[in-house]
């Protein structure tokens, strides 16, 4: 498993995933800015924990591609 960093203490972590599962159980909706925010995280690490959960869950190797936006 590759290296994943937070700003936060793996206590401060747990604390904090506690309080969002309990608010999106009451049906917020958090997005993944607020998510990444809360968790002391970056977009890149929560995409690649997405990728690791996903392929645990579905058995074969997944990944996520990012293309780059043209701008208008």
């Amino acid at each position: 498993m590759s290296e994943h960093y937070s700003q936060l203490t793996d206590a401060e972590i747990m604390a904090e995933s506690s309080k969002i599962a309990e608010e999106r159980a009451q049906g917020k909706i958090i997005s993944i800015d607020e998510l990444c925010a809360r968790l002391g995280i970056t977009l890149e690490t929560a995409l690649a924990l997405g990728t690791e959960e996903a392929s645990r869950i579905y058995g074969r190797p997944m990944r996520i591609e990012v293309t780059p936006r043209r701008l208008q």
